[in-house]
């Protein structure tokens, strides 16, 4: 087959599999009480989300071009992970741990935008009241994806009991996550080093992108060491994703105005990030980097040491980028993977 040909070819199973999320989310949807109902949709609709993938799919083929999936990819994951493992298990359970992937996902996006004080426009929609009622909505839907699944299409291997079981230790590991990084925002810089970064990204990121990787693999009844070895490669994943993103915020915020009018969140409420803790571990004073976090203008020396400790935290999220390359390759030691899943991955 050509490249165009495999390239049309996975981009028929990203969009038959996102089709059929799609169709059993707006089924779970129903049964939330009409008064919440229109909140936690828009929610589900936001940049990312699994329902905002109809429009997007509806504007890519308005221009001829259908890309890889930039909405629903956390669910697909699972979903894909689970059909790759085992092509028979039923749809309706592997679509279950899915979409409880997807509503857990999202109720922690509400909830960390409301605790970092971000305008998102969810929260300028429905405002802060609305928007925690949407999240715990979203936490309660997340259970009830799994628990609705009919008898009959549940797979001996991994009990519906499991799959909470997963579901709610990742809820508590990221909370804890999120909570940590709460009380670092008032300790100095100092106060942290290399391996207090990765462990809050392994607590935050780390954790949910284990239980996607882990749920799928859990709902095709794979064997404890390859779920093992998925739980592995979610957790890299995510550590590196997000080290990858605290990268990019810190390298806007030396962009000149208007790319960044002020500073991230993670910058306004000291957050320790690892590259803003290497620059703190490489020269930067506590004062310049006060400075910069209230947003005031960046010297060229400051910009240079800071391109320095961004520049050391991408070669560490590449580390952890190779890491799960690894954990990869022996994952397809004992299953080979399709394309499409490899496409996901970004591996």
């Amino acid at each position: 087959m050509s490249e165009d040909g495999e390239a049309r070819a996975r981009e028929e199973v990203f969009g038959e599999a996102l089709a059929s999320l799609c169709e059993r989310l707006e089924r779970l949807l129903a049964e939330v009480p009409a008064p919440l109902r229109e909140d936690v949709a828009l929610a589900l609709r936001q940049e990312g989300k699994l329902l905002a993938w109809r429009a997007v799919s509806r504007a890519e083929a308005q221009v001829g071009r259908l890309s890889e999936p930039q909405a629903g990819r956390w669910p697909l994951l699972t979903f894909l992970i689970a059909r790759s493992l085992s092509p028979a298990v039923a749809l309706d359970y592997a679509a279950g741990a899915a979409l409880a992937v997807e509503c857990l996902v999202c109720a922690i996006d509400i909830l960390d935008d409301l605790v970092d004080d971000d305008q998102t426009p969810l929260l300028q929609a429905v405002g802060e009241a609305r928007a925690i009622n949407a999240a715990a909505a979203l936490l309660a839907l997340a259970q009830q994806a799994i628990l609705t699944v009919a008898p009959g299409a549940r797979a001996p291997a991994a009990e519906p009991l499991a799959l909470l079981g997963e579901l709610q230790a990742a809820s508590l590991a990221c909370l804890a996550g999120q909570q940590s990084d709460l009380l670092a925002e008032a300790q100095p810089l100092s106060a942290y080093g290399r391996e207090d970064c990765l462990a809050l990204a392994a607590a935050k990121a780390g954790s949910l992108m284990r239980l996607a990787c882990r749920l799928g693999a859990l709902v095709a009844g794979a064997s404890p060491p390859l779920c093992e070895l998925f739980s592995r490669l979610g957790e890299l994943l995510g550590i590196a994703g997000q080290l990858d993103n605290d990268c990019h915020d810190l390298h806007a915020s030396l962009a000149p105005p208007p790319a960044l009018s002020q500073p991230k969140s993670d910058l306004r409420r000291g957050k320790k990030t690892l590259p803003l803790v290497l620059a703190a571990s490489t020269g930067c004073s506590p004062e310049e980097l006060f400075a910069l976090q209230h947003g005031a203008p960046v010297s060229s020396a400051l910009s240079a040491r800071l391109a320095e400790a961004i520049t050391a935290a991408w070669s560490i999220c590449l580390l952890y980028r190779e890491r799960a390359r690894l954990c990869l390759q022996a994952i397809e030691a004992c299953q080979p993977l399709p394309p499409e899943l490899h496409q996901l991955l970004g591996l």
